[in-house]
């Protein structure tokens, strides 16, 4: 049986660097806002920080489903193709080509972790949209003193 591995080019190498760090720069995104959040919107009245607590319960929102989304593109192509990596995924370094059972072990693990992200992001909605709290965030209720 004849190992199959991904050799990277340049390009490649450059697609798979700027995908490995976009999670840190969300994170680092994230933790700035949070400080900023803290700062400057925490102090006000609660009436006041309805703008604030819109806009970070949305960010979170679209960091759960863009993480959600990459995982299960990523678990979904590799189920497909029958191997890790799936064909066309941009690489590091040079990487063995996994088939069978193990491609499918992993190409399930990502898919378990995209529902994990699904999860959370209902949990996040149900809290902060669908319930009492949402009324106020989504401008349902007025907020009175």
């Amino acid at each position: 049986m004849v190992e199959r591995v991904i050799t990277p080019t340049p390009r490649q190498r450059t697609i798979a660097l700027l995908k490995a760090l976009s999670p840190a720069a969300v994170v680092v995104a994230l933790h700035f806002g949070a400080r900023a959040y803290t700062s400057n919107v925490a102090p006000l009245p609660l009436c006041d920080q309805l703008t604030g607590m819109r806009l970070a319960v949305l960010s979170v929102a679209l960091v759960l489903l863009g993480f959600m989304l990459a995982l299960m593109r990523t678990g979904l192509r590799a189920w497909r193709s029958g191997q890790f990596p799936a064909p066309g995924t941009s690489v590091l370094f040079r990487t063995r080509v996994s088939v069978g059972w193990w491609a499918r072990a992993s190409a399930i693990s990502m898919l378990i972790f995209a529902s994990l992200f699904a999860v959370a992001l209902g949990f996040l909605l149900n809290y902060f949209v669908f319930s009492e709290v949402g009324l106020y965030l989504l401008g349902f209720r007025r907020c009175e003193p």
